[in-house]
Parts: structure tokens; sequence; C-alpha cells
């Protein structure tokens, strides 16, 4: 079975062939009005920078409300690119800091949220749970682009594993 650190680091690849082809797309695609789940594809961009840094906090422990209050500080991000990169990179940069102190990614912690109550899980499934909503949310800004008459970059998984062949080659 491949480990939770593996497809963490798929995501970050993943995240990051999206964010490098819009950099060469006509400037402003980003922000262009679309009629779809978001607005536009620097909204979609932002939500996931900040359901990732909500769900490394929930990984670290954090208390939930401290989480949601530390959530504003994406705001500033909303309609620019490069602070959403930037937010995106240093969020790969605090994963990799948390791989690096929890070794055992198949332990169970618990982790509490105000409406749904307790849960325990593994940090293994946790994880997953980021890689598989980044994947959704790569897939609505590839049909964003769509609509906007670009074209999207592939970021399947199998990709991933032909690239890191490759590098290791």
């Amino acid at each position: 079975m491949t480990d939770a650190k593996q497809f963490y680091d798929y995501h970050s690849w993943a995240n990051k062939r999206i964010l490098n082809h819009i950099e060469h797309l006509p400037e402003g695609t980003a922000y262009q009005e679309v009629k779809s789940v978001f607005p536009s594809v620097s909204d979609v961009l932002l939500h996931m920078c900040r359901a990732d840094y909500i769900w490394l906090n929930v990984l670290s422990g954090v208390d939930y409300q401290e989480i949601i209050d530390g959530t504003g500080k994406f705001e500033s991000a909303h309609g620019n690119m490069t602070a959403i990169k930037q937010h995106a990179s240093e969020l790969e940069l605090q994963y990799h800091h948390f791989f690096s102190r929890q070794t055992d990614l198949e332990q169970t912690f618990s982790m509490q949220h105000p409406k749904l109550g307790t849960l325990e899980s593994t940090y293994a499934d946790t994880i997953l749970h980021v890689v598989n909503h980044g994947t959704y949310h790569r897939g609505n800004v590839t049909a964003m682009l769509r609509q906007l008459g670009h074209s999207g970059v592939p970021t399947d998984y199998m990709y991933f594993l032909y690239e890191k062949r490759e590098s290791k080659g």
C-alpha cells in the first residue's frame, strides 16, 4: 500500500502543475467569472488553500475555534494569484514539517467539531481526505478553464508516478 505521504506529495505536485499552468495563460484568466461551483478559478484555488490549512491544523491538534479564526489570513489573498501561490507553498512546507514530526501516520487521533462531534481517525485517512478534496477541486479548475476557452493540465496520479519514475532514472 502506498503511504499517505506519497499521496500528499502527489497532491502538492498536482497543485503546482495547476498553478504553473495558470501562470502561462493570458493575464486575468484566473479572475474571470464563470458559472460554476465557484465564481472564478482563483476562488477555487483559495478555497483549496483554506481547506489544506484547516486540515493541517486538525492533524496538528489545534482547537476548532482557533483554526476557524486563523482562516481569516486568507482573505487578503482573494483575487491575488501571487498570494495564493505563496500560501500553497507555505502550506506544503508546513505539511512536510508535520510529516517529519508525525512518523506513524496509521496512529489514531480524535478531532472535535462543534456540530458533528468527535471523530476518531488515522492521520493517513485524514491526509487521504485532503488529497481527495484537492483532486475534486482541480477537476473544477479544469472544467472552468475549458469554459474560458483554455486547456487544462494533466494532474492524474499516474502522471505523477511516471514523472517520479523519470526523475529517478
